[in-house]
Order: structure tokens, then C-alpha cells, then sequence
């Protein structure tokens, strides 16, 4: 199989739980603003090493599930290595597809996640698809206008409209963007 050269490395995934990422994204704020509520079926797309993963098995507590999916071995096992609690349950899954029956789940968030995957609108397909009717998509992206330099190539960010496209032809209802900074933005789909 060829190496997607869109993807994050995961040899520099001690980047991704760094304490400056937590302040800057402080996810018990941002995922409940996204729509993520107690006892809620939650999908996190390209989890890592459980940056979102682990705040979203504490909001929807333990009536809850989240389901950690994630390309990469080392990044499940560096997740699962952080002792996750019982209902967080780990996944390895090429993207896009999803390997979850349909209407299976009440929420999916996809931070950093649609820029890596080729094409895009096959992403947002698959996520509504998986999704319970009148549930949300949360898609976390870096601005083609970004501020700074982090995150990936400017050539591989996709801009609002452009996630807006791809979330206009998987057949959402309505999509809105709720929050940005001066490098990225939250679009919410349903």
C-alpha cells in the first residue's frame, strides 16, 4: 500500500498532546459547542493518540461510547497505552471508509482529518452515512489563510467552502461554522 503523504507522521505524535495544543483547542469546551452531549455514540475520526478521544469519553461519560478510530497502529497503541476507559473502544480503519453499520452513531468528529483523506467528499459520505438521523458532523480544519505555519501544507488545507462542498454532496441538511482562530475553523453538518 502506498504512503499517503497527506497524512500526519506518526513518529511526531508527541506533538499532538502537547500542553499548548490543549490550551489553544481546549476540547471540554470546543466539543461540547460542536454539539457532543452526555450519553451520546461519538466517532472521532483520525483519533491519534486520544487528544479529543479522552475529553469525549469524559463528556459523554459512561453511559456514553466513543469510538477511537484511527489509520495507524502506533497511534491506537499510544492511545491504549493511556489506559482509556471502558467505553472508548479502539478501531484501525483506512479512511474513508468507516467500518460501522449505518445510523450507528449520534456524533462524528473529524479534526485535522478531511484535508489527509483523498477525496474528501468520500469522508463526509461515509460520516453521514454512520450517522443517526439529525446527528452532527464536526470537522476541525486548518484556514488556507492561516495566520501562522502550523499544521500541514497549504496546498493540502481545504478551505470552508470547500468542506462545505463536500458536505452539500453527502446530502447534510444544513452545515454551519460556529468557531474559528486565526488558523483554523469548525464547520458543524447535520
Amino acid at each position: 500500500m502506498a504512503k499517503n503523504s497527506r497524512r500526519f507522521d506518526p513518529q511526531k505524535r508527541e506533538t499532538l498532546v502537547d500542553p499548548d495544543r490543549l490550551a489553544r483547542w481546549n476540547p471540554i469546551h470546543l466539543l461540547p459547542l460542536a454539539g457532543l452531549k452526555a450519553d451520546q455514540s461519538a466517532l472521532d475520526l483520525g483519533c491519534g493518540p486520544g487528544f479529543w478521544t479522552l475529553p469525549m469519553a469524559d463528556i459523554v461519560g459512561k453511559n456514553g461510547q466513543v469510538i477511537a478510530l484511527d489509520a495507524s497502529p502506533e497511534m491506537l497503541h499510544a492511545l491504549a497505552s493511556q489506559s482509556p476507559p471502558a467505553h472508548v473502544r479502539l478501531m484501525q480503519a483506512e479512511l474513508p471508509t468507516i467500518l460501522l453499520p449505518d445510523a450507528s452513531v449520534d456524533f462524528v468528529w473529524a479534526a485535522f482529518v478531511f484535508h489527509e483523506v483523498t477525496p474528501p467528499e468520500r469522508l463526509a459520505r461515509e460520516a453521514r452515512r454512520v450517522l443517526r438521523l439529525e446527528c452532527r458532523l464536526a470537522v476541525l480544519e486548518w484556514r488556507t489563510d492561516a495566520a501562522t505555519a502550523m499544521g500541514p501544507p497549504r496546498p493540502h488545507r481545504l478551505s470552508p467552502e470547500q468542506v462545505h462542498s463536500c458536505l452539500l454532496a453527502a446530502k447534510f441538511d444544513e452545515f454551519d461554522q460556529i468557531w474559528q482562530d486565526q488558523d483554523t475553523y469548525l464547520t458543524v453538518a447535520w
